[in-house]
């Protein structure tokens, strides 16, 4: 789950009720480099535990979960941003209607990406995030 390297990666969480998506995102995201899953979660209390402790660069997050909900996760990193180390946050969901994607942005959303052509545009989004400036 974990892709060592030198210098500093990206540091990310994916979170995603999907097994078949999970595994999917881990293989793709162990392709990139400077890109290190610092955890992979189904819920929204677990991913508040690992924002908390694994303080990740980025967080992507599907809106629907198998415990609690990725709005859930977007308002507490909105509301608590010093509580989980300030991450940049993407949303990647099937749910692409127009007030989600706004209600996702007051919640400080950076992305949303639709998982029926938006992988791609995720991958490239989390590649050029891991890029150093």
């Amino acid at each position: 789950m974990t892709r060592q390297g030198s210098g500093a990666n990206l540091k990310v969480l994916l979170v995603e009720d999907s097994a078949l998506l999970r595994e999917l995102l881990e293989e793709m995201f162990d392709e990139l480099d400077g890109v290190e899953l610092v955890g992979v979660v189904d819920g929204e209390t677990k991913a508040l535990q690992t924002l908390a402790r694994e303080t990740p660069d980025l967080a992507i997050v599907d809106l629907e979960l198998s415990e609690g909900s990725g709005l859930g996760i977007l308002r507490e990193l909105s509301e608590s941003p010093d509580r989980y180390g300030q991450p940049r946050a993407v949303v990647f969901s099937s749910y692409a209607r127009e007030s989600l994607r706004r209600r996702c942005e007051a919640y400080g959303a950076e992305a949303f990406f639709d998982k029926a052509n938006g992988m791609d545009d995720l991958i490239d989004f989390v590649q050029s995030a891991a890029q150093p400036d």
